[in-house]
Order: C-alpha cells, then sequence, then structure tokens
C-alpha cells in the first residue's frame, strides 16, 4: 500500500503538508487527531486498526506499512 491516501488524510486532520518520513506527534498530532486518523483510514480505505498502531508507529511510511500487512491479512498485534 502506497502513502499517498494515508498522506491525504494526515494533511486533513493535521492540516499540514506530511512526507514519509514524516512523524505524527511532531507535525503537531495528538491523541484526539489520532482518533480521527484511524476513523477516517476505516472509513475511506476500509482497513481496521486500533489507535494504538498509530501510536506506535508515528512515522507516515512505517503507518502505512502497518496498514498494508492489517489489509493483506497479518493480524493487529496492538
Amino acid at each position: 500500500m502506497g502513502t499517498t491516501a494515508i498522506a491525504e488524510i494526515w494533511q486533513e486532520v493535521l492540516g499540514v503538508p506530511v512526507a514519509d518520513d514524516d512523524d505524527f506527534f511532531a507535525l503537531g498530532g495528538q491523541s484526539l487527531a489520532a482518533m480521527e486518523v484511524v476513523a477516517a483510514v476505516r472509513r475511506r480505505l476500509g482497513i481496521s486498526v486500533r489507535v494504538r498502531v498509530l501510536l506506535e508507529h508515528p512515522v507516515l511510511a512505517d503507518f502505512a506499512d502497518q496498514l498494508a500487512r492489517v489489509a493483506e491479512g497479518a493480524p493487529d498485534r496492538s
């Protein structure tokens, strides 16, 4: 899974441009914004993950990798 769709979600929630190596929290993200991101991922991409996944993988590329694993059927180990 590419990072483009996820980057768009982060940009909408955080209100700033993002790159693959950006850290969600360094960009101003906090727990409420993380919940918004996870809800948008579920709604738009059909991938259901826990907020904890974003908390443990706050770099965009890493979070995208985790979403890809879940989408491929790997268990959410969070």
